[in-house]
């Protein structure tokens, strides 16, 4: 049965429906922009905004398991994460959906400091309410061009600079997906909390001078995208944790997808 992967314009969700489709299976996504690479791959390609949820719904048909990404670090409006989250449960309680696989942050609890943890375990609980198996995927601090790119140009102090993270690759998160894609049998019922961390932890400083090669590269902007201030402050307060995942309750996802998961570097994919 196919596989639809929501907002598929977006990197993350973008590479994790590119992957799934070197699966060989049915992957459809939507999308509300340019997605003509998973086109030409075989990818269905359903074009609608995350607040269309008959659209999503009429995508969802015969779906086996939704892959759903949500906002990121950098989001620039944590309710939309809430909003859109509600807009894909519907659709798939509609649609007959038999599984849900959303992306989430290490640390999302409804009373978190930061609104991205909040959104997130808002997130999580519209899916954990649906009558289907649900999976949320906690990762730690995801490794990508937009986080780095942020943090170098976010001006740091050194407080947020000594914060302890475990970053995660991109390449191990496609991973992970595909791993519990794979799964489908082993997942039948109820709500899968699942903690996928980076192997190594090192501060935000160390991460930073590892992917950018030098501790010069922390400050050198030329060629980097530049956040607005207000994308800088949710980023700041979300990057102030928590990352550690030590619950009892959370199963550890490299152990379930028997998956050893690599350090980023200044290559990482």
């Amino acid at each position: 049965m196919p596989v639809l992967v929501t907002a598929a314009h977006q990197p993350l969700a973008r590479r994790l429906a590119a992957r799934l489709l070197e699966e060989g299976g049915e992957v459809r996504v939507t999308a509300a922009g340019d997605v003509a690479s998973l086109r030409a791959a075989g990818a269905f390609v359903a074009t609608a905004t995350s607040d269309d949820e008959g659209r999503l719904e009429a995508a969802l048909a015969d779906v086996h398991t939704l892959v759903h990404v949500g906002g990121g670090l950098a989001t620039r409006n944590p309710d939309r994460i809430v909003a859109d989250a509600e807009v894909a449960a519907r659709a798939a309680r509609g649609a007959g959906v038999r599984r849900v696989i959303a992306v989430s942050v290490a640390g999302a609890t409804p009373d978190a400091a930061d609104p991205l943890r909040r959104a997130k375990a808002a997130m999580e609980a519209a899916f954990a309410d649906l009558p289907c198996p649900t999976i949320a995927l906690r990762l730690g601090l995801v490794d990508t061009p937009a986080l780095r790119d942020a943090l170098v140009t976010a001006g740091l102090d050194p407080v947020h600079l000594d914060v302890v993270v475990r970053p995660v690759r991109v390449a191990d998160v496609l991973e992970l997906v595909v791993a519990f894609d794979r799964a489908r049998a082993r997942s039948t019922q109820g709500h899968l909390v699942v903690a996928a961390d980076g192997p190594q932890a090192m501060s935000v400083a160390g991460y930073l001078d590892r992917v950018t090669g030098s501790q010069a590269g922390r400050g050198r902007l030329l060629g980097r995208r530049l956040p607005d201030p207000a994308t800088i402050d949710r980023l700041v307060a979300t990057l102030a944790g928590p990352w550690e995942q030590t619950e009892p309750h959370l199963l550890d996802g490299w152990g379930f997808a028997q998956l050893e998961p690599g350090v980023p570097g200044p290559s990482s994919g």
